[in-house]
């Protein structure tokens, strides 16, 4: 995979992305193509690791030591599992013996590649109020915790923001993912008021998550440029439901690039040791 620090945009994806929403961004300010500097813009082979990624435990396709060996393959030093929690919408979420059955898979696994880091995350539903379905005890669980939103048929723009806003507030809650990631990317406002949001995440020391899936409609990075001068993490996320996905990292990686972000703004790009050390 070190070749693609090497190489520009080679996906051949039809998203397009307008020179205004874009830049003007190239390689050329990169200053050591061999050694990652946080103010070099992103590249894939600066992405260390994926934090949000589904096994079979819930809703994914392959288990998790296919997950962990795709994850291997493509060069990775660490992959993180996030399977979704039980809640209304994934009922064949995870319980909490459900939780210590992975723990103890996720141990072993450790134990037999020592060489890569392999971090048991989960994947929530924020409730109506912008609380957590589970207290602080259950969240210690967990290496890291992302939260999601779904999309109630009577929130605002007032009350959504206000419910992103207090969980970013939570100490406990390491990356925002869907609406927040999609709406990021568009800035659509209307839907979040995605300063107001940024500037509780910079707050909070929460991270964003920037959806890689190259089926994504076109983007506009003015939000994610924002994120980056304020100080929040972005973090590059296939959310791959399926091993086979997460390579898609590279792309996201290519598009961020060509936006201008950097790699002291993406999140996964710190080494497995700098990451653990971030999220304790």
């Amino acid at each position: 995979m070190y070749s693609d620090c090497f190489e520009g945009s080679t996906t051949g994806d039809s998203r397009s992305i307008s020179a205004e929403s874009k830049g003007t961004f190239t390689l050329d300010e990169v200053t050591d193509l061999e050694h990652t500097n946080d103010k070099d813009l992103v590249r894939p082979c600066d992405i260390k690791g994926i934090l949000h990624s589904h096994s079979s435990y819930t809703d994914g396709a392959h288990n998790l030591p296919e997950m962990v060996e795709i994850a291997r393959e493509i060069g990775l030093e660490y992959l993180g599992i996030s399977d979704h929690f039980h809640s209304d919408a994934h009922r064949d979420g995870l319980d909490l013996p459900a939780v210590k059955e992975q723990r103890q898979e996720v141990d072993m696994l450790r134990e037999k590649f020592p060489e890569f880091d392999i971090l048991q995350g989960v994947e929530m539903d924020a409730n109506p109020d912008g609380t957590l379905p589970v207290d602080d005890d259950t969240l210690h669980l967990f290496d890291y915790v992302i939260v999601s939103f779904p999309e109630l048929e009577d929130d605002d723009n007032d009350r959504l923001t206000e419910r992103v806003i207090r969980v970013a507030a939570n100490p406990q809650v390491t990356i925002l993912s869907r609406p927040v990631g999609d709406c990021i990317l568009k800035c659509e406002n209307e839907q979040l008021n995605m300063e107001r949001v940024l500037t509780a995440a910079a707050a909070g020391g929460t991270a964003v998550e920037l959806n890689a899936n190259p089926n994504s409609l076109q983007l506009d990075w003015k939000c994610c440029r924002q994120a980056q001068e304020m100080g929040v993490y972005l973090a590059i996320s296939p959310n791959a439901h399926r091993a086979a996905r997460l390579v898609d990292y590279r792309h996201g990686a290519e598009l961020a690039q060509e936006a201008g972000l950097r790699c002291g703004s993406i999140l996964n790009t710190l080494t497995a040791v700098e990451l653990r050390q971030y999220l304790s």
